[in-house]
């Protein structure tokens, strides 16, 4: 009998650009469950009741910021944040229900899933963002993981001490990556970005790349705007173009956030895990530059030799880092072909999915299966002599 599954999120309630990870693996597992889908947006009632004097090209960034300042109020009386996602009743039994949640403050959208445990047989969640730093003051939030079966999460210092805070078992499970969308050998393209960096940088490094790139031809690209300032448009274009530029970029910028000093510093503090633009850039072929993650968990999922050429990020001779490689085209060939067949072999969101069901005691299914055989006969077909 057909398993019957149910994919939730509050991705579509938001509009950084990283809850667009959160869109692509509730749309991979999707695809693999042949799942129902549920990721409301945003509930704009201000709209609804003042229509008439709030500014009609903007409802959306006016919701969000009384949220906003609605949450911060809450904070300061002690209370949970309110939710913010639009009221879904579900309308039949799921065997499974699946809630990828960004932060512990997520978990409070499901109040507007009406009745969602009650009618999940087994309930899962993944959780992206938890620091152990903030463990304490996310204790109200962690609660509500009382709900779940099983709980799997990114950060996994986080794991040994969330006993304290929840009842239910939690396992570390790493971000991934849309292999047939990032691979560079499905339609090869010429690598015309030299060195590619988003988010969060090292300044020191980024300096010297803007410099580079001003006194010879040189084409560095980052960002201009600060991510709180944009709105993602459509969540497939957008990983789609991320995975575009990366196949098409020779050095990819990628630091352990541990090793940056930026405003979340203070939450990181020194804390090792994973970041998701590890998994981008060699899914796509390019170089990897920066600063691998000091956990158990890079040498697991990067098992291979300079998955991650190290560049500090204070230091100062990132040119003679490129210079070197740049003189040396066989090495760093075989480094980006590396990257992305073993990503293929190891790093889309289908091998996640199907670490939950393991954990879980379910079987996959037969388009997960299909999914998997794809990538392996892309990364076969990548390693044949030409």
């Amino acid at each position: 009998m057909k398993r019957r599954t149910l994919v939730a999120s509050e991705f579509n309630a938001k509009d950084r650009a990283h809850f667009a990870l959160a869109y692509e693996f509730c749309r991979i597992v999707a695809e693999c469950e042949d799942a129902d889908l549920i990721a409301p947006g945003i509930d704009n009632y201000l709209t609804r009741h003042f229509h008439a004097v709030l500014p009609k090209h903007d409802p959306h960034n006016v919701q969000r910021d009384f949220n906003r300042l609605t949450n911060a109020v809450r904070k300061g009386l002690g209370l949970r944040n309110a939710p913010t996602i639009e009221h879904v009743r579900l309308t039949q039994d799921y065997d499974l229900f699946f809630f990828v949640a960004w932060s512990p403050q997520s978990l409070v959208e499901l109040s507007r899933m009406h009745d969602w445990r009650g009618r999940s047989k087994v309930a899962v969640a993944y959780l992206f963002e938890l620091w152990s730093s903030t463990l304490e003051q996310d204790r109200q939030y962690l609660k509500l993981l009382d709900q779940f079966d099983h709980v799997f999460l990114l950060h996994s210092a986080c794991i040994p001490r969330l006993t304290q805070y929840t009842r239910t078992p939690c396992s570390f499970l790493a971000t991934g990556v849309d292999g047939l969308i990032s691979t560079p050998f499905l339609s090869p393209v010429e690598r015309v970005v030299d060195v590619y960096s988003f988010g969060n940088r090292a300044a020191k490094v980024h300096r010297q790349l803007l410099k580079l790139a001003e006194e010879r031809d040189f084409f560095y690209l980052y960002d201009t705007l600060a991510s709180t300032d944009s709105r993602v448009k459509d969540w497939y274009e957008h990983r789609l173009l991320l995975a575009n530029i990366i196949r098409r970029t020779r050095y990819f910028m990628a630091f352990s956030p541990a090793t940056l000093a930026n405003s979340k510093s203070g939450t990181v503090a020194g804390e090792q895990v994973l970041p998701a633009r590890l998994f981008e850039g060699a899914a796509g072929g390019a170089v990897i530059l920066g600063s691998a993650p000091q956990c158990a968990e890079f040498s697991e999922h990067f098992d291979w030799p300079d998955a991650v050429i190290e560049v500090p990020p204070d230091t100062g001779s990132i040119v003679e880092v490129i210079n070197e490689l740049d003189a040396n085209p066989r090495r760093t060939e075989l480094l980006r072909r590396t990257n992305a067949v073993r990503s293929l072999e190891m790093h889309d969101w289908v091998y996640r999915w199907e670490r939950i069901l393991s954990t879980i005691g379910m079987e996959p299914t037969p388009q997960l299966h299909l999914r998997k055989s794809r990538l392996q006969q892309i990364a076969t077909d990548a390693l044949a002599p030409a």
